[in-house]
């Protein structure tokens, strides 16, 4: 458990110089800025020249004028569509129509007035392009017909992040520290997923308790989104890795809406590899949801609202291995006829044994979210605009992890399944403001809340099998998380000849609450299903769980780990090294010379090899120290006295070690046969 309260203060002064051609801000947060030189025909520059740019969806206008070098720019733009127009007494009026400018975007745009006859205008109708020779980072735009065109499963719009060259997926349990599922976790130029930032309209959406981002508006909402790999700005801040700049949707003058359903299922899809038959391969999911933007005063106020529903259940994927036939033996009646049957099988008879539930592989994983945002745009006055943005999203999904790598290198097992219940909401206002033709402030702020409780199914102890099956409890989770956040934030920018300057600051006060359990309530790492089938039958020798001979022999069968030896408790009160005592009860007493050598074994010897022409004897030792090798493999041969068995490498006073006398201890006041 741990909780945390802190304050983050980042402030940023950037004064950036240009003569040759000017230079401007690497980095903005949810804005755009439009920049040129306003030239004749002869290629000089003009002067006091009106460049006004008007925001064609809202009719919002911005007005500034070319300085003595000719040069204007226009900053704090929110992206979207553009017409551009420059006026000089004498020149004829030049309109550029389609200008468009995307999130994070220092466009240059230069113009060039023709003097005028008989007051024509000049219109460029043709899509303008932009460029954008003084910026230095690495970057890239997602748009919007590109997050509505692509397909995608699951429509987790930040999946696009991939796109971007220099940046993977991140890899659960090498960099990330906890196993989050529900965003996707990327990786930029190698970097740990830890370093990342992520803001939507300007405002940090970020899980301060495993860096990772928070939930995000649906793929619907989304305008467009800015990946920045390297060399970005002062005022990100806080990110070693990369920056994904978010911005959502807008109303406009007119109005617009949609409605749609996309599904998923196995009817209509082919069979997975990974998922053979006899293994289930459900699928069922529909993503449905609607839109609606528009005017609430037309010229002033806009709206945008979208709701968005994800129901989904499909199987697991497990390891094939999890249900391919095997033969099995016991290991009370070594020489006793194989039995076919599946590792499921064994596991599950393995946690039957240890009192643990067994393995139910026909569940479904689920997803049961609801997303919700609301957007409402109002210029206030021609030198103020205010925004105000909500977003909420509620999730219940059952059975998460399962099928899924996890932490230790296992495929989740049903009973390593955890249910997730997530609420997060943000309420963000920004206020833009024109306080002087060349100076424009834009403050922000944020209230941002997250629940997020992530219980395990059952509860039960992990036993891991590496790189095979893990069950049980994942160490490598966060059960909950209580976050709170208040965040504010200024930026001043200001034209002055033919520099930029910006000045600007960003303080969060962050709430942070999360339980960690670790390795509550234990975990135990198993080298294979053979150990997991011979802990089993230490713990419980009257369980007899079959070993399959196929995973091969369990590297630690023997002591100090578990040998296995009748019982456990038998084992124990069979005395400690130097002792010549065995229990009335131990078969080893009807077989000649056997309690002598198992005494011998105790008190420090060792035998590589010897030779056993007696059935039961064999059986002993087998059940003592493991599977012996059999140079005759035909059990009948052995039954009748005419194998040779060599017995494995025994090391003597193994059984002095702390772990076995506490095994005893706990062993007192069993009754075991």
């Amino acid at each position: 458990m741990r909780v945390r309260s802190g304050l983050l203060v980042v402030l940023s002064v950037a004064r950036f110089l240009a003569y040759a051609s000017p230079a401007y801000p690497q980095g903005s947060t949810a804005v755009a800025q439009l920049n040129g030189t306003v030239l004749d025909e002869s290629g000089g520059t003009v002067k006091g020249a009106t460049v006004a740019l008007r925001h064609t969806d809202t009719n919002r206008s911005y007005t500034t004028s070319s300085n003595d070098s000719g040069y204007y720019a226009v900053v704090n733009l929110p992206p979207g569509h553009y017409e551009l127009t420059t006026a000089f007494k004498g020149f004829v009026t030049t309109v550029h129509k389609s200008i468009d400018l995307s999130v994070g975007q220092f466009a240059t745009i230069d113009v060039t007035l023709k003097v005028a006859t008989h007051g024509e205008i000049v219109v460029v109708t043709s899509e303008t392009p932009v460029i954008e020779p003084t910026k230095t980072e690495i970057s890239q735009v997602i748009s919007t017909q590109e997050i509505s065109s692509l397909p995608i499963s699951g429509r987790l719009f930040t999946d696009f992040v991939l796109l971007t060259p220099g940046i993977a997926t991140g890899r659960t349990g090498l960099q990330s520290t906890f196993t989050e599922f529900e965003v996707t976790r990327v990786s930029f130029g190698g970097m740990r997923d830890l370093s990342n930032l992520v803001t939507v309209d300007g405002a940090d959406n970020m899980n301060t308790a495993t860096s990772s981002q928070r939930s995000s508006p649906p793929q619907e909402a989304i305008s467009e989104f800015r990946v920045v790999n390297s060399s970005f700005g002062a005022e990100y801040g806080r990110a070693l890795g990369g920056i994904v700049n978010i911005v959502t949707k807008s109303g406009g003058n007119d109005f617009h809406g949609s409605l749609y359903d996309y599904f998923q299922n196995n009817a209509t899809d082919a069979r997975s590899l990974l998922q053979p038959a006899p293994q289930s391969d459900a699928l069922h999911q529909n993503q449905f949801g609607a839109t609606a933007s528009g005017p609430i005063k037309k010229d002033k106020i806009f709206f945008f609202v979208n709701y968005e529903g994800q129901r989904r259940e499909e199987s697991p994927t497990y390891p094939t291995t999890l249900l391919e036939p095997v033969l099995a033996f016991s290991n009370k009646a070594p020489f006793a006829p194989t039995v076919q049957t599946t590792n499921l099988a064994l596991i599950n008879q393995a946690k039957e044994a240890l009192g643990i539930a067994q393995e139910n592989i026909n569940i479904l994983k689920t997803k049961d979210n609801d997303y919700g945002i609301v957007k409402v745009d109002d210029q206030l006055n021609a030198d103020n605009h205010l925004t105000i943005r909500y977003n909420i999203e509620d999730g219940r999904d059952l059975n998460q992890l399962v099928g899924s790598t996890l932490d230790g290198g296992g495929i989740g097992a049903p009973s390593s399944g955890r249910n997730v219940y997530l609420r997060d909401q943000s309420l963000v206002g920004t206020v833009a403001t024109i306080l002087k033709p060349d100076v424009v402030n834009s403050g922000l702020v944020q209230y941002a809340r997250r629940h997020y409780n992530f219980p395990g199914v059952t509860g039960q102890p992990n036993l891991d099998i590496p790189n095979t099956l893990l069950f049980g409890s994942n160490f490598g989770v966060i059960e909950a998380i209580y976050e709170s956040r208040f965040q504010l934030s200024d930026s001043l920018t200001r034209v002055k000849g033919n520099h930029v300057e910006k000045f600007g600051g960003d303080f969060n006060h962050v709430n942070n609450f999360a339980v960690v359990p670790g390795f509550t309530p234990m975990r135990i790492v198993l080298p294979g299903i053979n150990c997991l089938v011979d802990f089993a039958n230490f713990v419980n020798p009257t369980a007899d769980v079959p070993s399959a001979p196929a995973d091969g022999p369990c590297p630690v069968a023997n002591p100090p780990f578990f040998p296995i030896l009748g019982s456990a408790s038998r084992h124990c009160r069979s005395g400690w090294p130097g002792t010549q005592s065995w229990p009335a009860s131990n078969p080893a007493r009807d077989s000649d010379g056997l309690e002598e050598r198992i005494s011998a074994v105790r008190d420090g010897e060792l035998f590589r090899e010897e030779r056993i022409y007696d059935a039961e004897t064999a059986r002993i030792l087998f059940r003592a120290y493991g599977p012996p090798y059999h140079r005759n493999t035909d059990p009948s041969a052995i039954a009748e006295k005419q194998a040779e068995v060599v017995l494995p490498v025994v090391l003597a006073g193994l059984k002095s070690s702390p772990f076995f006398r506490s095994v005893c201890q706990n062993l007192d006041n069993v009754s075991l046969v």
